[in-house]
């Protein structure tokens, strides 16, 4: 944001220089980083009074003028046509300096003496729009002899402000001035902005609608005709140019000017181009297209705000107009629009389409909506002033949602809490008024004893006060940042050893990585389209995603509620670079909605693993063998191994994104922990991944609840084990689970160890049943089994199985 020093002064009495500003705004809170001087002049460029004018007497192309520079008048030869007797002109004397480093000297031009030169704009460097080109005629006020710098809006000193996004009500002239004003003291000068109507309603011609109130908050329109359409006058110009915008004509000009003034832009619209002179405020359509005043056709979609009338599109809203409607030389209607859009919609559309301007930055950080109908009526005032014609009574005003006003509680113990030192409450609440902010006393009810309470009305050019904590900082850069006294850190001393959970976490990684697996870290984002790639039902809540506001790209647009979708990515990117045997896994957070309040996340710590190749290459002394269901399975238990959980049970069950006959749940302690199992083979194919890939995905939470890493030490055997193998036919419907849990209970104390080595299905079996292996180890800790001791047991076994199952023992 540029601030010119003398236009600022114009709205404030600043008592300091412009580097003194620098330092007290940048030690308030706003920042100036550097101060530049617009249009620099030198001391020997004046203003001359033409005094006469006659031709050359060599050359009819030129003209020999007596110019009084202030007591005395110098002969200069001027070839330009546009000067007259009595006109006041720019002059520049010999030994001036042109800003284009030219040295005017004393010269015979054709056989006359000039003592000086005739000045136009662009030889001083001023780009001006003139309805007569050659030398900048001036004022008729000025006096000859007087520096074009006390004259012209010209050796300008201009601070450079570097605002944060929250300060958006310092990118007008009268919020910096409001800074000034909490800073010296002094009021405000807010420009006229009454206006003289005439006695035609502006409802009989003009219809302002707005489709989609979350976008458009406020939209006012006025009329005005009989206007002539031409170049501003040469302080205003001069004022645009000083902060960078380049001037067009005086309807133009005074939309920028005001917009430099207000910090609220505006735009004009041809009236005659309106369709009906109706205004409305939508989203555009599929396949809908505008031409923007730089001449480029811009493709819109529905995530575009446009202003449009019944019949098309007419601007892009907040970021450009069109050029269909554009104000022109020939405009005598002008329909003057002062809106307020939603600040993301515009920083969207600006950032598409590549069109950042001074507008846009005002709107994408939020504009004053009730400072609409004063931006109105300056802007029309000014028009008037410069331009003629005549206002439409009344103003069209659609404002659906009216903005209620903050309120917000201070206590003044909590300004010394924060701050460190205290401040009196009385000036507490003068430095709140200075700033604009309406302040009253409270009760205090349920503050902390002795402490003031106010409540602060907070006024809606000022979006960035919402809490206690802004109030406060508003106190603390008013009174001085530096005031803040410097105080050592002080704290609970800890003795800085990791939490039990991360050292959980921890051991979780070291054992994955002991097994061979590689951990990946990918975005916490994803693409809503790979649910359907992962089969899940309409109903699956893994669909209920939390949108991203402002995605980087499409492949990002929601918070990711499983980590499937990445690690399928990572070995997709690695099989189109021919690496086939992947071990992968990631301890990451899911996301999904909070419940009622949807500004609420849950966020859920989960492990997923993908495996898909060789466990190893064949070589000369082994057989290549491929990764498969159970040895996904083993790392799982492995895992629970280390982390010294044994209460844990496997159930097989259909679960996307799984293979519905190769998938399982995990259970701790009776509660499900997550799943594993194969991919879904249309899922392979969707993603086109080429072999077959096996995933988990586990819950952390019942892992953290049951881990324990402390070791657990058994003395060494000093009687020896003994071992027997037995083989049962159990009907086809019974699971290997069944059988195990069940050997385990009948087999009391004694038993150390019981392992299936063996599942068949044959001739020899009979129908409807298989063939189970196990393989048991007794040891009693104070003696030497006999084969007594464990025949009684295993005709137990073989007794309670039966009884059980229909099982029967079969011989080896």
């Amino acid at each position: 944001m540029k601030v010119p020093y003398n236009w600022l002064r114009e709205y404030i009495n600043i008592p300091f220089t412009p580097e003194e500003l620098a330092d007290k705004l940048t030690m308030g809170g706003i920042e100036v980083s550097s101060i530049s001087t617009f249009a620099p002049m030198d001391e020997k460029l004046i203003v001359g009074r033409i005094e006469g004018i006659k031709a050359h007497p060599e050359d009819k192309n030129l003209l020999l003028a007596d110019v009084d520079c202030g007591g005395e008048v110098l002969p200069i030869v001027c070839g330009a046509w546009n000067i007259r007797e009595g006109d006041n002109a720019a002059l520049a004397l010999s030994g001036a300096v042109l800003p284009s480093g030219i040295e005017i000297q004393e010269q015979q031009i054709k056989g006359v003496s000039s003592k000086g030169m005739l000045c136009s704009a662009k030889e001083l460097g001023l780009e001006i729009v003139e309805e007569e080109t050659g030398i900048l005629i001036l004022k008729d006020n000025c006096t000859p002899g007087e520096k074009l710098s006390d004259v012209l809006f010209v050796n300008e000193p201009v601070l450079e402000l570097d605002l944060t996004p929250n300060r958006g009500d310092c990118l007008g002239l009268l919020g910096v001035a409001r800074e000034v004003a909490a800073i010296t003291g002094n009021s405000v000068k807010f420009p006229p902005s009454d206006v003289q109507e005439r006695d035609i309603s502006i409802n009989e011609h003009v219809k302002v609608t707005i489709l989609d109130p979350d976008l458009c908050y406020r939209y006012t329109a006025r009329l005005m005709e009989g206007m002539r359409v031409a170049p501003s006058p040469l302080d205003i110009q001069l004022k645009l140019l000083s902060v960078g915008v380049r001037p067009i004509s005086n309807v133009v000009d005074v939309t920028n000017y005001v917009m430099w003034e207000t910090g609220h832009p505006t735009h004009a619209f041809d009236y005659e181009c309106l369709q009906q002179g109706e205004i409305i405020v939508r989203r555009a359509r599929e396949g809908e297209n505008l031409v923007t005043l730089d001449g480029f056709t811009r493709e819109l979609k529905e995530d575009n705000l446009v202003i449009a009338d019944p019949q098309a599109p007419v601007g892009l809203a907040g970021v450009m107009g069109g050029e269909h409607t554009e104000i022109t030389e020939n405009t005598t209607h002008m329909l003057l629009e002062a809106a307020c859009f939603n600040p993301f919609i515009i920083r969207r559309t600006a950032r598409k389409f590549n069109l950042p301007s001074e507008a846009s930055q005002r709107f994408e950080r939020g504009v004053d909506p009730e400072g609409a109908l004063f931006v109105q009526n300056r802007s029309l005032r000014l028009m008037q002033q410069l331009a003629g014609g005549e206002i439409y009574r009344g103003i069209v005003d659609v404002y659906p949602r009216k903005q209620e006003s903050k309120r917000v509680e201070l206590r003044t113990g909590r300004v010394e809490e924060l701050l460190g030192y205290r401040v009196p409450a009385p000036e507490i609440k003068e430095m709140l008024k200075s700033l604009g902010l309406k302040v009253y006393p409270s009760e205090g009810t349920g503050t902390e004893t002795g402490a003031e309470v106010y409540i602060v009305d907070v006024p809606s050019f000022r979006a960035d006060l919402n809490i206690e904590e802004d109030l406060i900082e508003e106190v603390a850069r008013l009174k001085g940042y530096e005031k803040i006294p410097s105080t050592m850190p002080y704290g609970v001393i800890t003795s800085g050893r990791p939490s039990t959970q991360k050292l959980i976490l921890r051991k979780m990684r070291d054992t994955l990585a002991a097994l061979g697996l590689y951990e990946v870290i990918t975005f916490s984002f994803m693409n809503p389209a790979f649910f359907d790639s992962l089969l899940l039902d309409s109903g699956d809540w893994r669909r209920n995603a939390v949108d991203l506001k402002n995605p980087l790209t499409e492949d990002q647009k929601v918070l990711r509620t499983t980590l499937i979708s990445n690690l399928l990515q990572v070995l997709q990117y690695n099989f189109n670079r021919q690496v086939e045997s992947q071990f992968i896994f990631e301890l990451g957070s899911v996301f999904y909605p909070g419940g009622d309040d949807e500004k609420l996340l849950k966020e859920n710590l989960v492990l997923s693993i993908a495996l898909t190749g060789k466990i190893y290459e064949k070589d000369w002394s082994v057989n290549s063998q491929k990764v498969d269901f159970f040895y996904l399975k083993g790392i799982v238990e492995s895992l629970l191994s280390s982390l010294g959980i044994g209460d844990f049970s496997w159930e097989a069950d259909e679960i996307p994104p799984l293979h519905p006959a190769q998938g399982a749940k995990l259970k701790l302690g009776g509660e499900n922990a997550g799943y594993l199992g194969t991919l879904h083979p249309k899922i392979e194919e969707n993603l086109d991944l080429p072999q077959r890939v096996f995933v988990a995905e586990l819950e952390i939470k019942p892992f953290l609840e049951r881990a324990s890493l402390d070791p657990v030490f058994k003395p060494l055997p000093r009687f020896p084990s003994l071992s027997r193998d037995m083989a049962f036919l159990i009907p086809h419907d019974v699971t290997a689970k069944e059988v195990f849990n069940a050997i385990k209970e009948h087999s009391g104390e004694l038993l150390e160890d019981l392992r299936l080595f063996d599942v068949y299905q044959g001739k020899q079996i009979p129908q409807g049943y298989v063939s189970m292996a196990f393989s048991l180890t007794f040891r009693h800790p104070q003696r030497t089994l006999k084969d007594e001791d464990v025949d009684v047991i295993q005709q137990r076994i073989e007794q309670k199985l039966g009884e059980e199952y229909g099982a029967s023992l079969r011989k080896i």
